[in-house]
């Protein structure tokens, strides 16, 4: 089997941004609310800052581990106020079926409570 090639630093810092971006398209999505555009880029912003200050392992560690990079993600939501916007709507929603969330955003749930 042909080992994989190495991403550098900037790849790894793009993907993790780009994941993010996909998970909270699949969040909004699944939930069936409009996503607050500027909410979002605000996040995506925040993100980008944390990011650019991580070190390579700590980047490779999130490349690595799901659980962490879920945590991590719900830390940007929480931190970049994006978890304020729709907040009752969402709160309700998953008070109702959190189960209808993709397993990867289902961490997300923690930020709207």
């Amino acid at each position: 089997m042909a080992e994989m090639p190495t991403l550098s630093v900037a790849e790894v810092r793009s993907l993790l941004e780009s994941t993010f971006r996909d998970r909270l398209g699949d969040f909004y999505r699944s939930l069936q609310v409009t996503p607050p555009y500027h909410s979002v880029e605000k996040a995506v912003l925040s993100l980008r800052d944390v990011l650019r200050d991580m070190n390579v392992q700590e980047l490779r560690h999130l490349q690595g581990d799901e659980h962490a990079l879920g945590v991590f993600y719900t830390g940007i939501i929480k931190d970049s106020g994006l978890a304020k916007k729709h907040r009752g709507i969402i709160a309700r929603l998953l008070s109702q079926n959190v189960d209808r969330l993709p397993p990867t955003c289902r961490v997300f749930a923690a930020a709207f409570r």
